[in-house]
């Protein structure tokens, strides 16, 4: 029994080894943890505080789903979504009085929807300078991310439910790690969808 366990786990490395981590006509679907920070534009509780509220950005847990597919050998285009949840710490911002702001705690429930494209340059680097990198296991990249949603704030001392809307953008930095053909590890840093995350990625 061991040996054939062995057997089969040599096989999937082989194939793995002939694979590159990111290809034309690939698709990557992502599932992670992490946290974020995006504009709520309009509905909260702060309205209507010291002449009108321009804005509210806080901090939030996201449980994120992505799909990217390979439209070049090296770059990636796909979409995100998810859910945000928990604590809702952060800054709000009045009109007429940019740069004064407060702190509040706000809890929520989020749902982001966004789109965003990668550059997959480690690839590249393997291409050009034909050393092994080991570019069939690991795959670097770099984008930008944009997006909206809504955003529901939950009623906090004796306020309301109030429903606001998302915007986000910013850039991503992202690694992932493959430990046969299909399954990865990764992780993202950068603002906008995420200001970092971690999880599994899946190759179609």
């Amino acid at each position: 029994m061991i040996f054939i366990v062995t057997l089969i786990a040599a096989t999937f490395a082989y194939q793995s080894s002939s694979a590159q981590a990111f290809e034309k006509g690939g698709k990557y679907i992502n599932v992670n943890l992490g946290a974020a920070q995006m504009w709520h534009m309009g509905g909260t509780y702060f309205d209507g505080w010291n002449g009108g509220y321009f804005g509210y950005s806080p901090i939030t847990g996201q449980l994120g789903l992505q799909m990217e597919f390979g439209v070049h050998e090296y770059v990636g285009v796909g979409f995100t979504t998810g859910v945000g949840f928990g604590a809702g710490l952060g800054s709000y911002y009045y009109r007429g009085f940019w740069g004064r702001t407060g702190y509040a705690f706000q809890p929520e429930v989020n749902i982001p929807m966004g789109a965003f494209a990668n550059f997959h340059f480690y690839q590249l680097i393997a291409d050009k300078t034909g050393k092994d990198i080991h570019a069939d296991k690991l795959d670097i990249y770099a984008g930008l991310n944009v997006g909206t949603g809504p955003a529901i704030l939950l009623p906090r001392n004796s306020s309301n439910t109030h429903v606001s809307a998302l915007f986000f953008i910013g850039p991503q930095v992202g690694i992932r790690y493959y430990f046969n053909d299909k399954v990865s590890i990764n992780g993202e840093l950068g603002y906008g969808k995420s200001f970092f995350n971690a999880g599994v990625t899946f190759k179609l």
